[in-house]
């Protein structure tokens, strides 16, 4: 299954999974296929 084929809200649960296993927000937000710029603004880490 592409991560496109995906709904908004697993691609947050992988985010968080991921972060929660100390990945970097970068790396975890090309795994969980979400946009990095909008996800620091949307975390409030820019």
């Amino acid at each position: 299954m592409s991560i496109r084929n995906i709904k908004q809200t697993e691609k947050v649960k992988v985010l968080l999974r991921l972060l929660d296993n100390q990945e970097n927000i970068e790396i975890a937000c090309s795994k969980a296929g979400l946009n990095v710029e909008v996800t620091k603004k949307f975390l409030s880490l820019n």
